[in-house]
């Protein structure tokens, strides 16, 4: 019976993109190099760094990044990968704890609109 070499190529790779750390809702702003400043919304935030929707100009890994989180920053960061509209970026130096846990616990900023039907007569 011959064996077969496993394969190089594998669709699980070595660093998980799982959870980050903390799901959240946190309204943003981003700027890319030297880009207009967009807004973006954060959805998984740890000390070490967050993921982020929103971001519509192209970003490489050589753009500095200054992220917003609610009101506080701007915060030094790189990106690390960019999916499906998903970025993942990682600040410069770890976010005071304090602050990580404050962001964390805030009330999410909604972000479903309500729509009224409009009854013809």
């Amino acid at each position: 019976m011959v064996r077969s070499k496993p394969s190089r190529l594998t669709s699980r790779p070595t660093e998980q993109r799982g959870g980050l750390g903390t799901a959240v809702n946190i309204t943003g702003r981003c700027r890319a190099g030297d880009r207009e400043t967009q807004d973006v919304l954060v959805t998984d935030l740890a000390a070490d760094g967050c993921r982020l929707l929103g971001l519509s100009a192209g970003v490489t890994k050589s753009d500095p990044l200054e992220l917003w989180l609610g009101e506080a920053g701007p915060f030094a960061a790189r990106l690390k990968w960019v999916k499906r509209g998903l970025i993942e970026v990682e600040f410069a130096s770890p976010l005071d704890i304090g602050l990580l846990e404050s962001l964390a616990n805030a009330a999410p900023a909604p972000n479903v609109v309500p729509l009224r039907r409009v009854r013809g007569d």
